[in-house]
């Protein structure tokens, strides 16, 4: 007996059976579809964020270079425009500049020698017990051939366990006077400064100059070498071909960032290698910056795989317990009016008629609680935010809760207060400015005191206007929905710019208008009105006393 029961029971519900089967299979074929979308988005963001991470590199060491160069820029200055000046004045400033540009971290030496028509050689030099440095300078020197009347150079130099950045210009004067001005960056000391100053994960930085020797890098041993490695399917040629040339400076054109990938050898892991150049005075460097593959693509794809797929498990299990709940409310509420359809049998035409507009109107109100477009519209919504504002994201779950157990919640007469319908509203509202950003504008004025808000209206009477003028009207950031709700003595009144679809909703019944305009039948008010009105779809809400 209980058998058949059991079976009788399942043919008659094996309709929600089947939609509770289809659902899963929906839940689970979208989750396939949806998941490579987000891989693909996921990593075409980290791509961006990388090459953020390298132009801030780019621009941190263009900074510290031209740091380094400004001293160097102003003693070439001075040289260049001595002309009107004396030679005693030149002889000082570039003296005090000089000894100024050993102020800056990392300049191993700086001097000036100036050698008179007469060939007498006078040096001075800041570092003046080292004569090994002074006899090195000397030599270095004589082996300069000068190309027209001045000259420029700009070289590294290993030697004694110091790798040297050494940059001397000269140039020969009027009076066939010769100064040259020069200073010595050591290199591993500039290292050191660099990597405690600009500390933090995203990769490392490698600089070398235009001959591929490697003036920065995180192991020490390769600074002053030449790294052909870095450079073998991606030649510095390329690189300084995809700078422009504007006066004899390189600077990069922005339109391609060179990339390729390799097996690091500080890190021993594979490695993209990002590749651009930076202008320093008429100098052009190369700056390579490698990000490991596996911790910034391959993990974090797969962290937001495992996001995605909780967030959806969660999302459907919710689902499918408001479906359960608004399932057992409605079953509820059918037996409970079953017993007063047979408890009122007797009652006469007229209480029947009112019995059966009381139930449509329920069974629409009913309709409205599982309203499956709005929900799926929320959750797509609420998955979108969750990776742009994981906060906002949260206020967007309790909204979308508090939604819901308003409409779980029994209302007496189909009633209730204003103030409990604008506050729920406000929620409503959240939710669907979330879903359309700026397309959509809500404003709400209030001409009366607070008495006002205890006065009753039509249950979801304002939310079904709001959504109705959602539905029925085109909405784009050219031309937003503006919504105007105005709360006055005795009515309130809702009205929208009026711009209908051009392809009307194919769920669209008037099942929202209907069930107002019902219950102000059912309380024999006739104030209740709708119509456009000089463009606008305007609708007056009477109060219920």
């Amino acid at each position: 007996m209980q058998t058949s029961i059991f079976w009788t029971r399942l043919k008659k519900h094996q309709q929600y059976l089947y939609i509770s089967l289809l659902l899963i299979a929906v839940f689970f074929i979208g989750s396939s579809l949806i998941t490579p979308k987000i891989t693909s988005v996921t990593e075409n963001l980290i791509q961006d964020v990388i090459q953020g991470n390298l132009k801030s590199k780019e621009n941190i060491v263009a900074f510290e270079f031209n740091q380094l160069n400004n001293s160097f820029k102003n003693s070439q200055k001075i040289i260049q425009n001595s002309e009107n000046n004396s030679f005693e004045y030149l002889k000082e400033k570039l003296l005090f500049t000089s000894d100024l540009v050993l102020e800056q971290h990392s300049i191993h030496n700086s001097f000036i020698s100036i050698i008179s028509s007469k060939g007498i050689l006078e040096s001075h030099f800041s570092n003046k017990k080292d004569s090994l440095y002074q006899k090195e300078i000397h030599t270095f020197l004589k082996n300069i051939r000068f190309i027209a009347n001045e000259v420029l150079i700009d070289t590294i130099i290993s030697n004694n366990h110091k790798v040297i950045n050494r940059k001397i210009y000269g140039k020969k004067l009027s009076n066939n006077t010769v100064v040259y001005t020069g200073y010595d960056v050591d290199l591993i000391s500039f290292w050191s400064y660099f990597s405690e100053t600009y500390k933090g994960d995203g990769g490392y930085t490698v600089v070398t100059n235009k001959d591929g020797i490697c003036m920065l890098h995180p192991d020490t041993k390769y600074i002053g070498k030449k790294i052909d490695t870095y450079f073998s399917t991606i030649t510095i040629k390329q690189l300084l071909n995809n700078s422009l040339k504007i006066n004899g400076y390189y600077v990069p054109n922005n339109v391609t960032i060179f990339n390729d990938k390799a097996i690091s050898e500080f890190l021993g892991l594979e490695v993209i290698r990002y590749y651009d150049t930076i202008k320093i005075g008429n100098t052009p460097l190369i700056v390579v910056v490698s990000f490991p593959v596996d911790i910034h693509l391959k993990e974090t794809t797969k962290n937001i795989q495992g996001y995605f797929s909780w967030i959806s498990f969660l999302a459907f299990a919710t689902f499918m317990l408001l479906l359960i709940a608004s399932r057992m409310q409605l079953k509820k509420e059918y037996v409970e009016n079953l017993k007063v359809v047979e408890e009122k049998d007797q009652l006469t035409y007229s209480n029947e008629k009112y019995q059966k507009e009381n139930a449509i109107l329920q069974l629409n109100q009913l309709k409205k609680k599982i309203n499956p477009h709005f929900l799926f519209n929320s959750l797509n919504s609420l998955h979108v935010l969750i990776d742009l504002n994981p906060d906002l994201s949260q206020q967007f779950v309790l909204k979308l809760a508090d939604v819901y157990r308003y409409l779980l919640d029994e209302k007496e007469g189909n009633l209730i207060s204003v103030k409990k319908e604008m506050s729920f509203l406000e929620q409503y509202i959240f939710l669907q400015e979330i879903r359309f950003n700026k397309s959509l504008e809500v404003t709400i004025v209030n001409n009366c005191d607070d008495g006002i808000l205890v006065k009753k209206i039509p249950f979801l009477s304002l939310e079904t206007l709001v959504e109705n003028a959602i539905k029925h009207n085109e909405i784009t950031k050219i031309n937003p929905l503006v919504i105007t709700i105005i709360i006055d003595e005795d009515f309130i009144t809702v009205k929208n710019n009026y711009t209908p679809r051009k392809r009307k909703a194919k769920d669209s019944h008037h099942i929202g208008l209907t069930y107002l305009e019902n219950t102000y039948q059912f309380y024999q008010i006739t104030s209740f009105k709708t119509g456009v009105i000089d463009d606008e779809f305007v609708c007056t809400l009477p109060f219920i006393t």
